[in-house]
């Protein structure tokens, strides 16, 4: 049995695995399933940013020496968040206060791919 490790994944990583899926069922004369499709559907609608361009902006926000969680750096690459009250709304539940600075850093880096 294979083990699979759980992780926070950007809609755009999302589109792309969905849609391969269902380019690999249409050649078997196959479709997706019912939530696969609207799974699909959804990335598609909601997805801001090519799967690279995800990809490169998660790497530079892990690079920001600001202890950001997976699971935040993935919502901010999903919502690419325009203000400071944007990015305090993401970090609402946790505990850490972020500064106003450590959020324009953030912002400066998401602004590159909006």
């Amino acid at each position: 049995m294979k083990i699979l490790k759980e992780r926070f994944v950007p809609i755009a990583e999302v589109k792309s695995i969905l849609e391969k899926k269902e380019r690999e069922y249409k050649r078997e004369n196959n479709e997706l399933l019912y939530e696969q499709k609207r799974a699909l559907e959804h990335a598609r609608k909601y997805s801001k940013l090519s799967l690279k361009d995800s990809r490169e902006l998660i790497k530079k926000l892990s690079e920001l020496d600001l202890n950001l969680t997976e699971d935040q750096i993935v919502k901010i690459s999903d919502l690419l968040p325009e203000t400071v009250d944007d990015v305090r709304a993401i970090f609402a539940k946790e505990r850490f206060k972020y500064t106003e600075e450590d959020i324009k850093k953030i912002l400066e880096i998401v602004d590159q791919y909006r």
